[in-house]
C-alpha cells in the first residue's frame, strides 16, 4: 500500500490497517506521551498517546523528512 492510498482510507480503516500491519520502529516517553513510530511497506506512521490513559492524542503518517529525523542515531 502507498501512503496516499493509506490517507484516502477512514480513520477506522487506518487504524485497523496499523493494527494488523503495522510494524513498531520505535518509542519513546516525553512527559506523560508515548510516542510510537510505526511502520507499513514504504512509510511511517508516528502515534502520541498519554501514558496512563492509552488514549490516542495525535497521529500522523509520512514517508520521510524531519519526523523521521528524531528517530535515527547520528554520530
Amino acid at each position: 500500500m502507498k501512503l496516499n492510498e493509506y490517507k484516502k482510507l477512514s480513520e477506522e480503516e487506518q487504524y485497523s490497517l496499523l493494527w494488523e500491519h503495522g510494524v513498531l520502529v520505535d518509542a519513546c516517553i516525553e512527559g506523560e506521551v508515548k510516542k510510537l513510530l510505526y511502520a507499513i511497506d514504504n512509510f511511517f506512521i508516528e502515534l502520541w498517546c498519554h501514558v496512563i490513559t492509552n488514549k490516542v492524542l495525535w497521529k500522523l503518517s509520512f514517508k520521510q523528512g524531519r519526523l523521521l529525523e528524531k528517530y535515527v542515531i547520528s554520530d
